[in-house]
């Protein structure tokens, strides 16, 4: 849901990732900003498991076929919206085959929406394939695995080390109920683009924090260049706007609290509301694309490649589109959005994109955990998904990696919020639907100033409150 950005020559690695950067602008955007699906749908599939499969256990008349047993393991990605990324699957799944030539590999590549509408009946069916790659929020996976239809990992990642491999940001976004499901297969994270060479035109300081982000802000618009290129006629793109205000303003704990729905926090504590006022703020002062609500986020971006624009508040997804268009060779830099307390470590909106996760009814999970160590894990696989463009989920620094600059650039704002005070929640799409129908209605009128932040919060929270009571 990023702006695009200069781009730089590839190499023949990078070069799938292109191919998957040259699809229209809505298919990145729906990557990152989709919806999640309804609880009601999920918890309907759900409630059709048989009891023998509740809990993640196996039904009782099957038996698990251990490592190094013939077998054929099968697997549902949602690459089918990423067509480039998927021969980088398809080649590091075919060395794996090649160590383990007893077992047959077989990779369906659906849509995720096609995905969204077929995944929860087949899982509780027992229909399911052995490993599925499905996005690891409270309303999403989480729905599926506290209704006994993902198998636990925690074994496997004590097994293969997991655990000290993934920070605590990206484990804790797919534990449920303090229970491990799944491994989060990528990094998304909301920063701060924005035109070297027009910043070295207008003489605005670089953004590294928030007082020179101000300042920017200031001295583009004195020289007649929109400051930030905006457009919210999705709805949509002003929650990346406020989220990256709530999450340089508010510690990520708190963030995490009104952002699920088995905790107590809200959208209208103080600091949270406060946030919510800052990125209104910059609306009032000029900061935005005029008519922003009129705006398309696609119109967005390319006011921002085109140089009409001096920053844009996006998520690392609009990196492919970025480089796509605009080369290697683009003044386009990014940097953390910059902390508005100071006090806090450094930090971001943003998430996981897609993790792998086991059915609770396969019986090759042993196979599944070790195919998904090698293809998520290894030293060979981390290199070739960040050369594919792909940020890591684990601490892998990427010095291996033959990578533009600004996806290098995208690593570093990944690995800053990582070690810092972690990745937050993509704001109001984490909990549920009912929050998200909520934002959308109601923030083009706080974001032009026709209700204030404790009217527009205090909607959010009654749309939690709703979400939290159905999920008792």
């Amino acid at each position: 849901m990023t702006p695009a950005d200069p781009g730089q020559t590839l190499d023949a690695a990078a070069a799938a990732h292109v191919q998957e950067a040259t699809m229209p602008i809505a298919t990145t955007r729906h990557r990152l900003g989709r919806r999640p699906v309804p609880i009601l749908a999920l918890t309907a599939a759900a409630a059709l498991v048989p009891a023998s499969c509740v809990g993640g256990t196996q039904p009782e008349d099957t038996q698990s076929v251990t490592l190094g047993e013939e077998a054929t393991l099968t697997i549902v990605s949602q690459f089918g919206d990423t067509p480039a990324l998927q021969p980088v699957l398809e080649a590091l799944s075919a060395d794996w085959e090649r160590e383990h030539p007893e077992v047959q590999v077989d990779i369906q590549y659906l849509s995720y929406d096609d995905l969204q509408k077929t995944l929860p009946t087949a899982l509780a069916s027992g229909s399911a394939p052995d490993v599925f790659d499905y996005d690891a929020s409270e309303s999403t996976l989480g729905v599926l695995a506290t209704n006994g239809l993902v198998r636990p990992l925690e074994d496997y990642a004590d097994r293969y080390g997991w655990f000290d491999r993934l920070p605590e940001s990206i484990v804790e976004r797919a534990t449920f109920d303090d229970t491990f499901y799944a491994v989060p297969r990528s990094s998304e994270a909301i920063g701060l683009f924005y035109n070297e060479a027009l910043f070295t035109e207008t003489g605005a300081p670089v953004p590294t924090d928030y007082e020179a982000f101000l300042t920017a802000a200031r001295t583009l618009a004195q020289a007649g260049v929109t400051p930030i290129a905006f457009g919210n006629k999705d709805q949509w793109p002003s929650s990346h706007l406020v989220g990256a205000a709530v999450h340089a303003a508010v510690p990520a704990d708190e963030i995490v609290a009104h952002e699920s729905l088995d905790s107590d926090g809200t959208y209208s504590a103080r600091n949270v509301q406060e946030a919510f006022d800052i990125a209104r703020d910059w609306v009032a002062r000029g900061f935005v694309t005029p008519d922003f609500n009129g705006v398309s986020f696609d119109d967005s971006v390319k006011a921002f490649m085109n140089g009409e624009a001096g920053m844009f508040i996006e998520g690392t997804g609009v990196t492919p589109d970025l480089l796509a268009t605009l080369g290697p060779d683009s003044p386009i830099r990014f940097v953390p959005f910059p902390m508005i307390d100071t006090s806090l470590e450094q930090q971001a909106a943003g998430g996981a994109g897609g993790s792998w996760a086991i059915s609770s009814s396969s019986t090759v999970a042993d196979i599944a955990a070790d195919w998904i160590d090698f293809v998520h894990f290894s030293a060979e696989a981390e290199r070739r998904w960040l050369e594919a463009g792909v940020l890591p989920t684990t601490d892998y620094d990427g010095t291996d990696a033959d990578v533009p600059a600004l996806l290098r650039q995208n690593l570093e704002v990944v690995r800053a919020a990582n070690d810092g005070g972690g990745i937050g929640r993509w704001t109001a799409f984490s909990s549920s639907p009912l929050v998200t129908d909520a934002w959308n209605g109601a923030a083009q009128a706080f974001l032009t100033g026709e209700i204030e932040a404790a009217t527009f919060t205090r909607s959010l929270d009654d749309a939690l409150d709703e979400a939290r009571d159905a999920a008792r």
